[in-house]
């Protein structure tokens, strides 16, 4: 398969991620977690001219996005729980600030909210109600039902449907580390909220079982509405 600048292929048991638009944080982001939480085991990573070439484990298996509508009500449950504990996982690795930024301070790069390294909570509120800048008044309002004291850790920084593989004991794996670094603990709980947005009950399960308050569900539902209406 080939998307601008990314090739991947299977090489026996082996995920082969290559191309000039893949960037070697990615693997230092997939080292960095290896043991920590479900991933695909890192087997090595290289530059070759101008390309990134990262080989890790192939895990087989279904995309949520594509497995979730087959399953029955109680293999959804356990999908969900399955989810919700490795994120807990990753949750229990603070940062000891509230800079939002990568391993070792450096440069988030945010599919949906740009390349930042950011000093404080505030900041990041600014960059999350950006994307609602075109009306002043709605994004003065994300910027106010979005805390500002949360409890930083590590995150996956894009975990939606097509970054989280189901099994086929329903166990679950995270793949697609390039956006990870240090996030207000709600974080991957929202992405999953924007971006796997198609199910509504899976959604609803998944910020129940974090606790995620309702003003920062109603913030997010806002720049839902707006970024795919």
């Amino acid at each position: 398969m080939v998307r601008e600048g990314v090739r991947v292929s299977v090489k026996g048991e082996r995920f082969v991620k290559a191309g000039s638009k893949v960037r070697l944080q990615e693997a230092y982001n997939l080292e960095y977690v290896q043991g920590k939480v479900a991933c695909p085991k890192l087997y090595r990573y290289y530059q070759q001219g101008d390309e990134v070439v990262i080989e890790m484990e192939y895990v087989p298996g279904e995309t949520l996005r594509a497995i979730w509508p087959t399953l029955d009500n109680d293999q959804k449950q356990c999908v969900v729980d399955n989810i919700t504990n490795e994120i807990r996982k990753l949750r229990a690795f603070g940062s000891g600030d509230t800079s939002t930024c990568g391993i070792n301070n450096t440069i988030v790069h945010s599919e949906w909210f740009g390349e930042f390294n950011l000093k404080d909570e505030q900041e990041l509120n600014k960059r999350v109600a950006s994307t609602v800048q075109f009306n002043p008044k709605v994004q003065a309002l994300v910027q106010r039902l979005l805390p500002t004291s949360s409890r930083f850790c590590l995150g996956h920084g894009n975990l939606y449907d097509v970054n989280i593989i189901v099994k086929e004991d329903m166990s679950i794996v995270f793949v697609g580390w390039e956006c990870m670094g240090f996030f207000p603990e709600y974080w991957d709980p929202m992405m999953l909220f924007i971006l796997s947005r198609r199910d509504k009950k899976m959604i609803d399960q998944a910020t129940s079982n974090m606790n995620v308050d309702n003003s920062i569900l109603a913030a997010f539902h806002i720049i839902l509405v707006i970024m795919f209406k």
